[in-house]
């Protein structure tokens, strides 16, 4: 009996099933991949929102619930509303015994003149939030002092004033001598805050926190 040798190979068609089952398997890795990269960096982008949100809602916070007033000179707080491009960028400056001094023998609880303010970045030209300290409380609390760039993700900053007694929002507050007759009080009963921020592909997030300061002379 002869032995017949035989050689066995693919066929075209076979070569091409191969190719097209090769194609889904690489197809859906690829989404696979992809999507999870875009994911973690939509995650990354939030967490930076919501970091710059705590942390400036933090500060603020702590630094207005221990406002200080001055009866004498009617200093305490000034907050002013302001407007750009539709979007509130309020200003607010105040005095607070929050801040500790750089001596290390100085009790914490010194007072300071405080301001949050935007400005605008002359090359980006976008808004920046900046914030003001001055260890030396004078006559205007809007000058002076040590300033820090904070960020340039914040879109808006709407800040109102509550007066419990007529129970209305207001704007804007002054506690010198000349603005108090209209407001009838020192400081307001609470401050609530509005933030906008936004990510690098400029999605929006907001953020609101009311706060009730506790009046120190």
């Amino acid at each position: 009996m002869k032995n017949r040798l035989t050689q066995q190979g693919l066929t075209l068609l076979e070569i091409l099933v191969a190719m097209l089952i090769f194609s889904i398997i690489l197809g859906v890795v690829y989404s696979t991949f992809f999507g999870s990269s875009k994911t973690a960096s939509l995650l990354e982008s939030n967490e930076d929102v919501y970091q710059t949100a705590r942390s400036f809602l933090g500060m603020i916070s702590l630094e207005l619930r221990a406002l200080y007033y001055d009866p004498a000179s009617g200093m305490g707080l000034t907050g002013v509303n302001h407007e750009t491009d539709g979007d509130a960028v309020d200003e607010i400056y105040f005095i607070s015994t929050s801040y500790p001094r750089g001596n290390p023998d100085a009790k914490e609880g010194e007072i300071a003149e405080i301001g949050y303010f935007f400005d605008v970045d002359q090359i980006k030209g976008k808004k920046r939030l900046i914030r003001s300290v001055d260890p030396t409380v004078d006559s205007d609390i809007k000058k002076g002092g040590t300033l820090l760039f904070l960020t340039d993700q914040v879109k808006s900053l709407n800040i109102k004033y509550y007066k419990k007694d007529t129970k209305e929002w207001l704007d804007e507050w002054n506690t010198q001598p000349q603005q108090q007759a209209s407001q009838q009080q020192q400081l307001p009963d609470e401050i609530q805050i509005e933030l906008s921020v936004t990510d690098d592909k400029e999605h929006e997030t907001k953020f609101r926190e009311t706060i009730q300061p506790v009046l120190r002379r």
